[in-house]
């Protein structure tokens, strides 16, 4: 007997059973973790039924979680607590309610065709294959490990979800008006910190924070609006987008990230080289760089000047300069790192394996190994290359600037990566990536114009 999943009694009889599936597993959670787990899983299973009505909701929420949710421990691993964020809960419960629904309507298509696909597959195979062995070897240990892949997994499961839900013109300056007023947010909470006299982080990141993982973040969004507002917007668009690059300034430079310096400046350079405005531009940057000299703010110029200094044996030199103790501690670390590496070169010690290293690349070598290294590089090509297609693709000017902007902070993050794990930092990734997932759509939606016109296997309203 054939089953028909579309039949409103049988999908009615489902959500119940899920319902009491929910309450049984909240039951048991809230009698064995804090009162804010509990918390986080009651507000997860209301976000359960909102996204089931409407994913739009759900990820919108989620836009506006990627950086104001806080982090709950559940567990502890040696040297680390198990932290999750109810971003993590949240993303979850929309991947559950997207497979849900693309197993009752047939009309819904689980997997979107992306020129990304192939090239992030590799890549999670590689981590996984890698962390693997590492586990058999005993680099690894397994619960350590599967959290760091599940957690790589993730983000690609937010590209996912985002080529499979993003059809109209609409929805997308829907969910990039709330990306930047996310932004404003917490720029405003960065500024509200200048005055304590402490590196600029975001909400919620406990004591000692992560500003270098802010200062990336502030820096993907600043390029995305720069980018906007080198293309013919209108006026109120423009308004809107310098009030935030104003915004953004002063957090970005109060981060003291020179890790977020140094990316911004070749950000600039290929927003330099793609945009007809070269000389607005080049103004600029000359007036941004005047004004940080007259203002001479006593904090930035310290961390700066911090990174070179006198001569000292135990301290890194490079062409006659030596670089401060952090800088030093950070490349004796790599020196490590590479030795590690040729130890196991081919699919290194797995994720994890070898401990916390800054910088993504020399961190990505010695845990998965060449190969690892080869498919991170080839994802990197893959988004550059395609990302420029599409940029040449786009005749509206509103698109055109996204994309531009999306290329600008990607070059960054990849120069940010160098001496941060950017590309594994859950506060730059999501946005990163939920942007991608818009951006690799974009040719798909030139002939489209408004949400009811989409052809109905990219409906995703869920009538119950």
């Amino acid at each position: 007997m054939r089953i028909n999943w579309q039949n409103p009694k049988l999908v009615s009889i489902i959500v119940i059973l899920a319902v009491i599936i929910i309450a049984i597993f909240l039951g048991k959670t809230i009698t064995g973790y804090s009162y804010k787990v509990a918390i986080a899983l009651a507000l997860g299973a209301l976000i359960l039924f909102i996204t089931l009505l409407n994913t739009d909701a759900g990820l919108t929420i989620l836009i506006f979680s990627m950086l104001l949710s806080p982090e709950l421990i559940v567990g502890q691993l040696p040297g680390r607590d198990i932290t999750v964020r109810f971003d993590d809960i949240l993303l979850a419960i929309i991947t559950f309610t997207w497979f849900a629904k693309t197993a009752i309507n047939k009309g819904l298509a689980l997997f979107i065709k992306t020129p990304l696909n192939k090239a992030i597959g590799v890549y999670i195979l590689v981590c996984l294959i890698s962390t693997l062995r590492g586990v058999a070897l005993g680099f690894v240990i397994p619960e350590k490990g599967l959290f760091y892949v599940l957690r790589y997994i993730e983000y690609f499961l937010l590209f996912i979800l985002v080529v499979n839900h993003v059809h109209s013109r609409k929805q997308i300056k829907f969910f990039l008006t709330s990306l930047f007023v996310t932004c404003a947010l917490v720029s405003v909470y960065g500024i509200t910190l200048i005055p304590q006299g402490i590196r600029v982080s975001a909400p919620f990141e406990g004591e000692t924070g992560e500003p270098n993982t802010f200062g990336g973040y502030l820096l993907f969004i600043l390029c995305l609006a720069l980018g906007l507002l080198l293309k013919n917007v209108t006026d109120r668009t423009k308004i809107s987008l310098f009030c935030l690059l104003a915004l953004i300034f002063f957090p970005f430079l109060y981060t003291l990230s020179r890790a977020s310096y140094m990316a911004i400046i070749f950000s600039f350079l290929v927003l330099i080289i793609m945009t007809k405005r070269k000389l607005v531009l080049i103004t600029t940057m000359t007036a941004i760089a005047v004004l940080i000299i007259v203002i001479r703010p006593e904090s930035v110029v310290s961390r700066v000047e911090y990174t070179f200094q006198k001569k000292q044996p135990q301290l890194v030199k490079i062409f006659n300069v030596y670089l401060d103790p952090s800088a030093s501690a950070r490349i004796f670390s790599w020196q490590d790192s590479f030795e590690a590496w040729k130890e196991r070169p081919i699919l290194g010690r797995g994720i994890s394996g070898h401990g916390f290293i800054d910088g993504q690349y020399i961190r990505t070598l010695p845990e998965i190994g060449a190969i690892g290294l080869l498919a991170l590089l080839w994802l990197f090509w893959v988004i550059f290359k395609h990302s420029i297609l599409i940029y040449k693709k786009m005749d509206e000017e509103f698109y055109k600037g996204l994309t531009l902007g999306f290329i600008a902070g990607f070059i960054g993050l990849a120069f940010h990566a160098v001496t941060a794990n950017t590309f594994i930092m859950i506060r730059t990734m999501e946005p990163f990536w939920f942007v991608a997932g818009i951006i690799m759509m974009l040719p798909r939606l030139l002939d489209s114009t408004e949400e009811e016109n989409i052809p109905a296997k990219y409906n995703t309203s869920f009538n119950m």
